[in-house]
């Protein structure tokens, strides 16, 4: 039986161990961390949210276990819930290192791991699961439930609205960022999370100073991968840097395209000339979206090239967007106003007839005709190959623009990859099913510009009716 000066002795070690999770590390184990581990571990004493993006082999793997541990550990009761894309990682690259953490752990745990499981009691242990069967994410709940999600880049929007609905005390978010989209990158946009980066070369960096750590990274393998990759590529940027890539090979709109049209400048990086609104084609565009869901009705305002506005509106129902859809033809006495009359917006020109304004219909559905039928898909895909030649030609200004709406519009337009050409050549693009199906989220913004742009090519090509495009 323990004597109270004993158990006095135990509940101050305890309590060290909770302050400071760096002497807790440091009494189970005697692997050295390095620098940025060491901020991970106490990142998550002060976050709630904390992601982080890294290079390969700079010990991720190893410091997600002793956070696992750490966890366990100092709360109690509390549980762990960690995922990754499949269940071969859960078991092979994180759950190998809680095993071996708690085997070779210098003071005794008094419990045997199993292969993806750490269990104290019902309400105290670490369970792995894999995201292949989403329902295994409910009723996991706890009051210090930590969610670690590994390979974070690989995880559907899905399991992380499914993490979410657990209320998580916190969540650690790790792993090569790999696109500059989806859910783990958006972690990196967000004031919701702590983000750290790790680069490999920060690693020999402190190596050099400090002392080697055995399997961590080397400069020798560095040297290899700027020769096999180049020191510029995309690979490189991701998994020797921790940097999401800054162009998608796929990507059919470059961001440096969309980052000097930002900075209103041409394709030689000269100040583009400042268009006269009212001697310019000015037009308004609209994506619609239904007043349910997430997705957003976007409305945009342009004259000739230089883009003023283009603004989200959530859970907007159809009477509210046609009154600002009136409101800003009337205010910036738009030559054309047009929208997405596919779905939801099928509608639309009939409300806007209603209040007398004319509405140019876009179908942007897959099936849609293209103008040019020979050469693009659909219409979808070849308003986008314009805007695309555009920003590729330095011809847009986006300076005018919020920098929320930018930063979104940007993001979308970079996400839409090209496909191969279809069995008569013709070239397209991802449908939208396509680009969900890899955790981006509907290119309202987006679509909101092409739309515009197919509102521009129709007024100098096509003679513009009201029987043709609604009523007066």
């Amino acid at each position: 039986m323990l004597t109270e000066e004993q158990i006095q002795q135990g509940i101050e070690i305890m309590d060290s161990w909770a302050k400071d999770p760096i002497l807790r590390h440091y009494s189970f184990s005697n692997k050295k961390l390095w620098s940025k581990q060491e901020e991970i571990l106490m990142a998550l004493h002060k976050h709630k949210r904390v992601a982080v993006k890294s290079g390969n082999t700079v010990g991720k793997s190893f410091i997600a276990a002793d956070v696992v541990m750490d966890w366990l550990i100092t709360r109690q009761p509390s549980k762990v819930i960690t995922t990754a894309p499949t269940f071969h990682q859960v078991e092979t690259i994180l759950w190998r290192e809680i095993r071996h953490a708690c085997y070779s752990s210098k003071i005794p745990l008094g419990v045997e791991p199993l292969q993806t499981e750490l269990k104290f009691n019902d309400e105290w242990f670490a369970l792995g699961i894999s995201v292949d069967k989403p329902v295994n994410f409910q009723g996991k709940h706890s009051p210090n439930l930590l969610v670690l999600v590994d390979e974070a880049s690989g995880i559907n929007p899905e399991i992380w609205e499914m993490i979410e609905a657990l209320h998580p005390t916190a969540i650690l978010a790790i792993g090569n960022p790999l696109e500059a989209n989806g859910p783990f990158f958006e972690c990196f946009q967000s004031d919701m999370w702590h983000k750290i980066t790790i680069s490999c070369l920060e690693a020999i960096e402190w190596q050099d100073k400090n002392g080697k750590i055995p399997g961590l990274v080397t400069r020798e393998w560095i040297n290899d991968m700027n020769e096999l990759h180049g020191r510029n590529s995309p690979w490189y940027r991701s998994h020797v840097l921790g940097e999401f890539p800054e162009e998608d090979e796929h990507a059919l709109i470059q961001k440096g395209w969309v980052d000097r049209a930002r900075k209103g400048l041409d394709s030689d990086n000269l100040e583009l000339d400042v268009e006269d609104e009212q001697h310019k084609v000015r037009i308004v565009s609209c994506d619609v979206a239904t007043k349910h869901g997430e997705n957003l009705t976007v409305i945009g305002y342009r004259y000739g090239h230089t883009f003023k506005s283009i603004e989200g509106y959530a859970r907007s129902t159809m009477q509210n967007t046609r009154d600002r859809l009136s409101d800003k033809y009337v205010k910036t006495e738009a030559n054309v106003l047009v929208a997405d009359a596919d779905g939801v917006g099928e509608s639309l020109a009939e409300y806007m007839a209603d209040v007398h304004v004319p509405c140019m219909e876009f179908h942007g559905g897959y099936g849609a005709k293209a103008v040019d039928g020979a050469k693009f898909r659909n219409l979808r895909s070849q308003f986008y190959w314009v805007v695309a030649k555009k920003f590729e030609k330095g011809l847009y200004n986006l300076k005018h623009l919020d920098d929320k709406s930018f930063e979104i519009l940007r993001g979308q337009l970079c996400s839409i990859r090209v496909k191969a050409p279809d069995a008569i050549g013709r070239f397209q693009i991802e449908t939208k099913e396509e680009l969900m199906a890899r955790g981006i989220k509907s290119p309202d913004y987006a679509d909101c510009m092409i739309m515009s742009e197919f509102g521009l090519f129709q007024h100098k090509n096509s003679e513009i009716s009201p029987r043709t495009y609604g009523g007066l």
